[in-house]
């Protein structure tokens, strides 16, 4: 299954020969010719590369850390800390995460082009919701990665990215920007579209696939960036039923807690009802997260702030959350205790090189916050502190003799929120497209929530996305070698990662700088 589409691998295939491009990519589309035959292309519909070591080093969850080694990473690692535009070729780079989500989107494609052409019968519908929830959510990230944040006012004249409905049939075909405001309604189209198509029953392996609490928890997400709190409480709640505290992962009592590599392996593998939907992605994020060769990323002082020193429940040092993080002490370098690297065998004991790192891209964590700012936007601030104080039963440790000691007596609310998150700066003010319907008490509340959601998914990309959204300041700061700070304004343009050279040569407008 190959076809043309906006990649900068395969258009660099093409620069390189045509005819050989021709040669060994072949329309194959007659072979999907049974549902099953369709269900199985959609396993390709699934992003095989992760936006973590972009995100996460553009973010203030990185800094310097001290490093006396070179790595193969490292010019990837420096652009995204510098927050250039580059033309680094190694994985995990910008092209690599444009080339990929593409290459899933062709799948959704040629997958929906194939039930088209079977008649769209019944016995095609739940691949169909399945192909289109997944172009959606993949357009979704690519629009959030190499766009601006989505302004309601504004996104009718803001660049988004191109909308890819058809498989390619011509060997080089040129392609424009859609507008963000038409990208937006693209994405909802095809979500509203295929979600209610969706089966779980049909999955052998569902944590890999669409669900529909999967897609629940995308389309929260979605509305939660547009702006939609109705819809994002509908979805949540859709998401967590009537009991979200068994849908939460249980840190608390998660098996393995002193073997690291047993516990990461249990994060995101455990059959946790949060995890919602899983990927094993081709990238050596589970060791560049924490590689003390590479100078960007977290490090002691980002882990003592966020998780040793006193938190809004009071407790604090080492037993202060379920988080479970480790430091090296020679390169100040700190990680989350989350990814496992595994590897793709192609024969025994032979392995292909590349690492795939196991991560999660949509949880009930998310959704639960997510909700919880819905509540905050509402004004409904006894339903957002059910869900706050929900998270955080979850995460504190209020004594470190008993992981189940009672946690009535740690509970926030409003008072607590405003003297712990207000007048402090190091919790700036957001400032979203609706910023103006923001008051003082919701300002305190949704600060709250973006904390933890910052805390909650360290080295998971998704601090990013709150930046972008709530134009927050970035500083990054040169610890140990001393240069200046450089800093990344609310409104800074590099917010949009620059569209890849590769794509730019067929007609993709590049981001304005």
């Amino acid at each position: 299954m190959k076809t043309n589409i906006l990649t900068g691998g395969l258009m660099m295939m093409l620069a390189a020969s045509c005819n050989s491009f021709l040669d060994v990519v072949p329309d194959n589309r007659t072979l999907l010719d049974s549902p099953d035959a369709v269900k199985e292309v959609l396993v390709s519909a699934y992003p095989q590369a992760h936006y973590y070591h972009i995100c996460e080093v553009m973010s203030d969850n990185a800094q310097e850390r001290k490093v006396s080694s070179t790595h193969s990473r490292a010019t990837l690692n420096k652009q995204m800390y510098y927050w250039d535009d580059g033309t680094e070729t190694s994985q995990d780079n910008p092209v690599y995460v444009w080339t990929n989500y593409y290459e899933a989107i062709a799948a959704s494609n040629m997958a929906l082009e194939a039930i088209e052409e079977a008649g769209d019968t019944d016995e095609y519908s739940t691949a169909k919701g399945e192909a289109l929830v997944c172009r959606a959510f993949n357009h979704f990230i690519l629009v959030n990665l190499f766009a601006e944040h989505y302004d309601p006012n504004k996104a009718e004249n803001m660049l988004g990215i191109p909308y890819n409905t058809k498989p390619e049939t011509q060997a080089i075909v040129y392609y424009t920007r859609d507008n963000l405001k038409r990208v937006y309604e693209l994405i909802e189209e095809d979500l509203t579209k295929g979600l209610p198509l969706l089966k779980d029953e049909t999955y052998e392996v569902p944590k890999y696939h669409f669900t529909k609490a999967a897609a629940s928890a995308f389309a929260a997400r979605f509305y939660q960036y547009k702006g939609d709190w109705d819809k994002v409480i509908e979805y949540t709640s859709n998401v967590l039923g009537a009991n979200p505290q068994k849908k939460l992962r249980d840190l608390r009592h998660i098996k393995n807690r002193s073997d690291k590599d047993a516990y990461q392996q249990d994060y995101f593998y455990g059959e946790h009802a949060s995890t919602l939907l899983m990927v094993s992605a081709i990238s050596w994020w589970a060791r560049d997260n924490y590689s003390t060769s590479l100078r960007f990323g977290m490090t002691r002082d980002i882990y003592t702030d966020l998780y040793y020193n006193k938190n809004i429940c009071g407790t604090s040092g080492s037993s202060a959350t379920f988080y479970i993080t480790s430091t090296y002490t020679p390169s100040d370098a700190a990680q989350m205790r989350k990814f496992k690297e595994l590897f793709k065998y192609n024969s025994v004991g032979s392995t292909t090189g590349k690492g795939y790192a196991v991560g999660c891209l949509l949880s009930t964590e998310e959704a639960l916050l997510n909700r919880a700012e819905a509540y905050i936007m509402k004004h409904e601030f006894d339903l957002a502190l059910e869900d706050i104080n929900l998270l955080l039963s979850e995460r504190i440790w209020v004594n470190k003799n008993d992981v189940d000691a009672d946690f009535t007596a740690y509970r926030v609310n409003l008072a607590k929120i405003k003297a712990f998150y207000d007048d402090n700066e190091k919790y700036p003010d957001l400032a979203p497209f609706y910023a103006s319907e923001i008051d003082e008490d919701q300002m305190s509340l949704l600060k709250c929530v973006v904390d933890w959601r910052r805390r909650e998914f360290m080295q998971e990309g998704l601090r990013w996305f709150d930046i972008k959204r709530f134009h927050l300041p970035v500083v990054h700061e040169f610890k140990f070698t001393g240069d200046p700070a450089i800093t990344l304004t609310g409104d800074d343009l590099r917010r949009a990662i620059q569209i890849p050279t590769e794509a730019q040569g067929f007609g993709v407008e590049p981001n304005p700088r």
